[in-house]
C-alpha cells in the first residue's frame, strides 16, 4: 500500500530533525560491507562500564587502559556477539563498551537480504530488554492497556500505551536503554577497517587522558549544612523512647556515634554522591516506618508512592524491611530517592546493583554522615538508626508521620 502525503510529511519532518551522524546515506548498499556502528545510552547516562588503569600502560598488562563492564554492560556485549545466531550473514569483527556508548564494527557478507537497520534494531532490543531486567521492570507480562510505570512521575500521556517495541524509543512497558537512530561509518578499505579495530581497542586510553565525562560518581567530602550539628545528633539520641529511661546507654550511645561521625576542622560534614540536584529540591519527603504504624504500611506505601509518581523525591535510610520493599520500587519505577547510608565512602566507593544505574541515570543521591569504616559484615546499631532517620528530617524538613496529615 503506497504512503499517504500524510505519512510521508511525517517522515520528512522526522528525517530533517535527526542530526546529520545519524542520517542514512542514499546511495550506501546497507546489505553488505563493513560497518562502524555507535550507540549513545539514553541522557547519556554512564552505566553500561567504568574506566580503569593507567596511561602508557602496556597492552594485557594488569593496569593497561581498560574498560569494566558493569553487569548491564557485559550483557550489551553477550548480546552483540549473538548477532551471528539471528543474521547468518553477519560476521562480528570488535567492539567496545563505554560508560556512555557503544561501539561495533561488523561485516554484512554480499548476498544478504536483510538491511543494516534490521540487524542493529533486533540489537538495540534485545539491549533494552536486558535493561529492564537489570532495573526489575516486570516488562514480560506487560499489557499495553496498562503501563508497568510512568517513568519518572510524568502524567500518563496517549503514548504511554502505545505499543512502541519495535524500536524502544517509547515502550509502554518501560525506558530504552538507547536513543533511537545509531551513527554508521562505511570502511571500505582493508587499511580503514584495521583503523577501527585500533580505535576501538584504544578507547579506554583515549578517555583517560580526555578525563572521565561524568561527576555523577565523583564523591564530594567534607560539605557542610547550618541544619546538621552535633547537638542536632546528639538530642536526637536523647529524644529516644528507651535512651530517656538509661542515662547510661544513652551517653554510651552519643560517644558511640561521637567516634563515628565525620568530623573536619569545623564540625560534622557530609559526603555524597550523584545527582546534586536532588539534595536542592524543595520537594522532598522523608520515608521512616515504625512499628507502631505497621498495620498502616500499605497506606503509608501508597501516598509515598502518589507522592514519587508526582515528583517528589523520597529521603531515607532504607534500614527496615517495610523500607526496603518501596525503595525496590523506586528502583524499579525509575523514581528518584536519596538514600541515606550507614557508613563512610572508601576513595574508590562506587554504588552497586540497580544503585548504580539509577545514580548514572541521575535519579539517586547516596549520602553519608560516618567516615568510613571497613567491615565485613555491617551492623546497624539502634543509635545510628536514629541518627540516619534524623538526617532524613533534617534535608526533607519534614516529620516521620507527615503521610498520617498531608496531601500532596
Amino acid at each position: 500500500m503506497p504512503l499517504t502525503p500524510e505519512q510521508r510529511a511525517i517522515i520528512r519532518k522526522k528525517e530533517a530533525a535527526k542530526p546529520d551522524a545519524l542520517k542514512r546515506d542514499n546511495l550506501t548498499n546497507y546489505r553488505e560491507g563493513y560497518f562502524f556502528i555507535t550507540l549513545n545510552t539514553r541522557n547519556e547516562s554512564p552505566i553500561l562500564s567504568t574506566i580503569e588503569g593507567e596511561v602508557g600502560m602496556p597492552a594485557g598488562s594488569p593496569n593497561a587502559p581498560h574498560c569494566k563492564y558493569t553487569p548491564l554492560g557485559a550483557k550489551v556485549k553477550e548480546m552483540w556477539e549473538t548477532i551471528p545466531s539471528f543474521h547468518s550473514t553477519v560476521t562480528i569483527i570488535a567492539a567496545e563498551i563505554m560508560p556512555e556508548h557503544f561501539h561495533g564494527l561488523l561485516f554484512m557478507k554480499p548476498g544478504g537480504n536483510e538491511h543494516l537497520g534490521k540487524v542493529v534494531n533486533g540489537f538495540m532490543i534485545a539491549c533494552t530488554h536486558e535493561y529492564w531486567d537489570t532495573l526489575g521492570i516486570p516488562w514480560r507480562n506487560a499489557h499495553p492497556s496498562q503501563p508497568s510505570s510512568n517513568f519518572g512521575g510524568a502524567p500518563p500521556k496517549k503514548s504511554d500505551y502505545k505499543y512502541t517495541d519495535r524500536d524502544h524509543t517509547y515502550s509502554f512497558r518501560g525506558p530504552s536503554l538507547f536513543v533511537r537512530g545509531y551513527n554508521d561509518v562505511v570502511p571500505i578499505t582493508q587499511e580503514e577497517v584495521d583503523i577501527k579495530i585500533e580505535y576501538i581497542r584504544r578507547q579506554a586510553e583515549r578517555r583517560l587522558i580526555k578525563g572521565e565525562k561524568s561527576n555523577l560518581f565523583k564523591i564530594y567530602r567534607n560539605k557542610h549544612s547550618k541544619n546538621w550539628r552535633e547537638d542536632v545528633v546528639l538530642n536526637a539520641i536523647a529524644a529516644d523512647r528507651f535512651f530517656k529511661q538509661n542515662e547510661k546507654a544513652k551517653q554510651e550511645a552519643q560517644q558511640n556515634v561521637r567516634l563515628r561521625l565525620n568530623y573536619d576542622s569545623q564540625s560534622i560534614a557530609l559526603d555524597y554522591l550523584g545527582n546534586l540536584e536532588l539534595l536542592a529540591s524543595e520537594k522532598t519527603i522523608p520515608l521512616i516506618c515504625h512499628r507502631a504504624d505497621a498495620k498502616r504500611f500499605e497506606e503509608q506505601k501508597s501516598i509515598i508512592l502518589q507522592a514519587a509518581r508526582n515528583g517528589w523525591t523520597v529521603v531515607s535510610a532504607f534500614i527496615s524491611p517495610k523500607e526496603r520493599e518501596i525503595r525496590k520500587i523506586l528502583l524499579s519505577e525509575l523514581l528518584p530517592f536519596i538514600e541515606i547510608m550507614d557508613n563512610g565512602f572508601s576513595d574508590r566507593y562506587k554504588p552497586t546493583g540497580t544503585a548504580f544505574y539509577a545514580c548514572g541515570e541521575r535519579r539517586m543521591v547516596q549520602i553519608s554522615c560516618w567516615n568510613y569504616k571497613y567491615e565485613r559484615e555491617s551492623v546497624i546499631c539502634r543509635e545510628m538508626c536514629l541518627v540516619m532517620n534524623e538526617l532524613s528530617r533534617v534535608i526533607s524538613k519534614l516529620p516521620d508521620d507527615w503521610w498520617k496529615q498531608m496531601k500532596i
